[in-house]
């Protein structure tokens, strides 16, 4: 379990497979949606879900962000 702060800094606790999900898209600062497996995008919507990262769209391409 790892505790990640969200959406007004509001803290998360995420599973240890959805942290490499989140340090993947803190590290990247934003992942496409492309680039992902099925299954990292299952966590990341689930993710998202929960407020710990946010969708955007950059160049007409969807993809997660991390809150500051």
């Amino acid at each position: 379990m790892r505790a990640v702060k969200g959406k007004n800094n509001v803290l998360c606790l995420i599973s240890s497979t959805e942290a490499k999900v989140f340090n993947m898209i803190a590290a990247d600062q934003f992942t496409d949606l492309n680039t992902l497996t099925e299954r990292e995008v299952h966590l990341a919507e689930e993710l998202f879900k929960r407020n710990a990262v946010r969708k955007v769209r950059r160049d007409n391409v969807v993809g997660y962000k991390t809150y500051e």
